[in-house]
């Protein structure tokens, strides 16, 4: 019993894990944190998504 449910947990972190994507939000996350209220509002970060097409190009 104890083996099944390691194997889902398991599973379940894995099928939901893009180590990318999980990268970025962790530094934009941080570099956030360091920011005050006003340049957060002045100049958001750009999402994951429009980071991956910039760096495509």
């Amino acid at each position: 019993m104890r083996y099944l449910f390691a194997i889902l947990a398991t599973l379940a972190l894995t099928a939901c894990a893009d180590p990318e994507r999980n990268l970025y939000e962790g530094i934009k996350s941080g570099n956030e944190a360091k920011r005050s209220p006003n340049e957060r509002a002045m100049t958001p970060a750009p999402a994951y998504d429009d980071y991956k097409k910039e760096r495509q190009q």
